[in-house]
């Protein structure tokens, strides 16, 4: 970089500043146009590779089209709406027969919105202790936050089914597990979103704790947690949205919840099964959403949101 300060040969220096400035922007071009040209390159390599071409994607359209028509249910329409008959069975065709089992994906639905509230709660309340001590500006020892922010590094890197995969040989078949494995991912993902909002939350409060002999839990309860309990609300709210999702997961590995009935219907190709247990799922995931938004709304204030 040219020393402005210095003039040599008597130079205008408003010149040298330009010289100077047009290096900067061409240096910078430069530099542009080779990662430019090297993105480029690796995306055609990538391409190359997995063999990503127009023609054979246009091959692969009518296949979806195909799934579809097989695992879309055959209604007949003279018995669409028809009820139970004299054997106590739905008749072929028919949107009972379709969802003949509908009371057990009810009650199968009902213990994955269990599983994720609960999940959700555990998450939550080990996130708010975790975040505090992985918070630079509030942890108690530089060697407590390192080893807090590896351990919830830890925890939202490995997903939620494979945490199920493990907890299912240790505590059996069954919600427990799938409650545990969420738990412990959402502890992860909301306790580093939970300390990037405690560190940007004011100390002054904290100081004024401090002055007058309040403890550092004091401080952490009384200073930092009456303003950043929004926003930890709010992430709180979103994570449960999501950990409706991940609890109709981690049932393929047998930890509970509506998932374990959809890996059962796919294991014994019952495609019709299958989409209506997804479409059950789908409705449920949508109406949580809904309700999530309108809570974290009603949290936040109309006047955030303009």
């Amino acid at each position: 970089m040219a020393d402005l300060s210095q003039n040599p040969g008597g130079q205008d220096p408003v010149a040298l500043f330009e010289r100077h400035r047009a290096q900067l922007i061409r240096d910078r071009m430069t530099a542009n146009i080779l990662l430019a040209v090297l993105f480029f390159a690796f995306l055609a390599w990538s391409i190359w590779i997995a063999n990503f071409t127009p023609e054979r994607l246009a091959q692969g359209v009518p296949r979806i089209f195909e799934y579809f028509g097989t695992v879309m249910p055959s209604f007949s329409m003279d018995v669409l709406l028809d009820g139970r008959n004299a054997e106590g069975r739905f008749p072929p065709g028919s949107i009972g027969f379709w969802y003949n089992d509908f009371w057990k994906y009810i009650t199968l639905i009902w213990e994955t919105i269990l599983m994720a509230l609960t999940a959700t709660l555990l998450g939550t309340g080990l996130a708010v202790i975790l975040s505090f001590l992985a918070a630079r500006n509030t942890t108690p020892h530089p060697v407590v936050g390192t080893f807090a922010r590896r351990f919830l590094e830890f925890c939202r890197g490995v997903p939620e089914i494979l945490f199920a995969l493990v907890l299912v040989f240790w505590v059996g078949i069954g919600p427990l597990a799938g409650v545990l494995a969420i738990t412990i991912h959402a502890a992860g993902a909301l306790g580093k979103l939970f300390s990037e909002v405690v560190e940007n939350a004011s100390m002054r409060p904290v100081d004024g704790m401090k002055a007058v002999g309040g403890s550092w839990f004091e401080q952490m309860r009384y200073g930092i947690l009456p303003q950043v309990m929004p926003n930890f609300t709010s992430y709180a709210l979103w994570r449960f949205e999501i950990n409706v999702r991940a609890s109709a997961v981690v049932g393929f590995v047998g930890a509970g919840g509506i998932g374990a009935e959809l890996s059962h219907v796919i294991s014994f190709f019952s495609d019709d099964r299958v989409t209506a247990v997804l479409l059950l799922v789908v409705l449920l995931v949508t109406a949580i959403d809904l309700l999530s938004e309108r809570a974290r709304h009603a949290l936040i204030g109309k006047e955030a949101l303009k």
